[in-house]
């Protein structure tokens, strides 16, 4: 199981996003943030995107 917490990307939010895989992971908040934070996948930053990578963690 993999996962990342929305605060840890940067967001004041308490959300939890978990899944199988590295990309399960990242898909998941990628729709976690352009659901609830209004920011669309093609507005976010490569940089966002790799701070949501990095943090992703292995349990």
């Amino acid at each position: 199981m993999k996962q990342v917490l929305c605060e840890q990307v940067g967001f004041s939010c308490d959300y939890v996003i978990d899944g199988e895989t590295d990309e399960d992971v990242m898909r998941k908040a990628i729709e976690h943030i352009w659901e609830y934070h209004a920011i669309k996948p093609e507005e976010m930053t490569s940089d966002m995107k790799a701070k949501i990578k990095e943090k992703i963690q292995t349990l």
